[in-house]
C-alpha cells in the first residue's frame, strides 16, 4: 500500500500526459463568435496574404458594434516597427496577455495574438487549461484598432506597447516567423496550455526557430506579467532611463478613448502613433 501511495502522483502525471497526446486538437467545433474565423495566410512572390484578420468596432459600453473581417497583403520589406504589446489582468503582477504588433509603411498596423479559442458558451479557466487539454490555441490577427477598442472597451484592460529595439531585419524575420506559425496552423491544430503552450512561450518558441536561444528560457514564459521586464533586461525592448520609465512611455490606454473615433485603422494607427511621438 505504502508503495502505491508513493507511486499514485507517478501514475496521475502518465495519465495526464496520455490524455493530451490522445486528445486530438480540433478546428471544428461551434466557435465563439471573435474566434469563428481561423486566419489563413498563403504565399505568393515574398507577400504574404492574410485572410480573416479580425476588424471589429466597439462601442464605449463594451459591446460589439461591428462585425468585419478583412483580407489584407502584407509585405514584409515594407515593415517599419515591431512592436512587443502587453495587456496585464487585474492585480497579479505575474497574470498578463502577451501580443506582437506590426507598424507597416503605408500606416497599417496588424497585432498577432495566440489566444485559447473558445466556444460558445465556453469560459476561460486557466488552472484547468495547464492540466486538461481543453482549449486549442490560435493565433489571432487583428488590425490595432480593433484589438486596442477589445480591450479598452470590452476588456477594460490597460494595454502598453513597447518597440522592439532589435535590428529591423530582424523585426522582418520575426514577422515572416509569426505568419508561417499561422499558416502552419491552419492544417495542424494545436492545444492550448497555461503553462506550456500559452501567449508568450509559443511567441518565443517561434522566434527561437530563426535563432536557437534566441529568447533564453525565463519564468516570463510561464508567468506572462513579468516578460516587458525579462525583454527590457535581454535590451530586445527600446531602453530608457529605468524599465518603470519604459513601461510609462509605452503606456497607450490613455489614447485608445480619444482616439477611437477614427473609424479607418491605418489613420488610427498613424494617429497612435503621433500621439506617442508627442506630434
Amino acid at each position: 500500500m505504502k508503495r502505491f501511495l508513493l507511486l499514485l502522483p507517478l501514475v496521475l502525471i502518465a495519465g495526464l500526459i496520455l490524455n493530451w497526446q490522445l486528445t486530438p486538437a480540433s478546428h471544428d467545433r461551434d466557435w465563439r463568435d471573435d474566434y469563428s474565423r481561423l486566419p489563413k495566410v498563403s504565399k505568393l512572390d515574398g507577400l504574404y496574404r492574410i485572410k480573416d484578420i479580425r476588424d471589429w468596432d466597439y462601442a464605449a459600453d463594451g459591446t460589439v458594434a461591428r462585425q468585419s473581417w478583412i483580407a489584407r497583403d502584407i509585405d514584409p520589406g515594407a515593415l517599419e516597427q515591431a512592436y512587443f504589446l502587453v495587456e496585464p489582468f487585474g492585480a497579479v503582477d505575474a497574470i498578463a496577455h502577451t501580443m506582437l504588433s506590426f507598424s507597416f509603411a503605408d500606416g497599417s498596423a496588424y497585432v498577432a495574438s495566440i489566444e485559447a479559442r473558445r466556444e460558445k458558451g465556453e469560459a476561460y479557466s486557466a488552472p484547468k487549461a495547464a492540466v486538461l487539454p481543453i482549449f486549442e490555441y490560435m493565433f489571432v490577427w487583428t488590425t490595432e484598432r480593433d484589438m486596442y477598442g477589445n480591450s479598452e472597451f470590452y476588456a477594460g484592460d490597460q494595454l502598453y506597447l513597447y518597440p522592439l529595439a532589435i535590428p529591423l531585419e530582424q523585426q522582418k524575420a520575426v514577422l515572416r516567423a509569426m505568419l508561417d506559425e499561422t499558416a502552419d496552423i491552419q492544417t495542424a491544430p494545436r492545444w492550448y496550455n497555461t503553462l506550456f503552450s500559452n501567449c508568450t512561450n509559443v511567441l518565443a518558441r517561434t522566434v527561437n526557430k530563426l535563432d536557437a536561444g534566441a529568447v533564453p528560457l525565463d519564468v516570463a514564459w510561464f508567468l506572462p506579467g513579468y516578460a516587458a521586464a525579462f525583454l527590457y533586461e535581454e535590451r530586445f525592448l527600446k531602453q530608457a532611463e529605468t524599465f518603470e520609465a519604459a513601461r510609462q512611455a509605452a503606456h497607450i490606454s490613455p489614447l485608445i478613448r480619444d482616439l477611437y473615433h477614427i473609424g479607418d485603422p491605418p489613420a488610427f494607427s498613424r494617429a497612435l502613433r503621433a500621439a506617442l511621438n508627442g506630434n
